[in-house]
């Protein structure tokens, strides 16, 4: 009886694994990486976070497939962009632009 509820609760649980996505990509400003800039991928409720690295290029798996908002933190005004997470891997790169009111925006390169 136990095999069977483990059994069952691998078939359920293991296909949400298989489906996870990933998103890549690189953050740029003035043509330069921005390193340890903060991201949070918001997707079905919930909230995957990540940090580019030294070249500003990034890579996080996402367990949820669909439409999601991908933030960089610790910036004013909250950049952030819609992404897809699908089961094969999905590239945003991204360009960071700071407007003269000092909020900063995410355009897709």
């Amino acid at each position: 009886m136990r095999r069977s509820k483990w059994f069952c609760l691998v078939i359920v649980l293991f296909p949400t694994v298989l489906h996870a996505g990933q998103i890549f990509g690189s953050v740029t400003s003035a043509g330069r990486g921005i390193s340890q800039a903060g991201i949070e991928i918001h997707c079905g409720g919930s909230v995957t976070k990540g940090v580019t690295a030294g070249d500003g290029s990034y890579r996080i798996n996402v367990v949820q497939q669909g439409q999601c908002t991908l933030t960089l933190s610790g910036y004013q005004g909250s950049p952030s962009a819609v992404v897809f997470s699908y089961p094969n891997p999905s590239q945003y790169d991204f360009e960071l632009v700071r407007h003269p009111d000092g909020n900063y925006e995410l355009r897709k390169r």
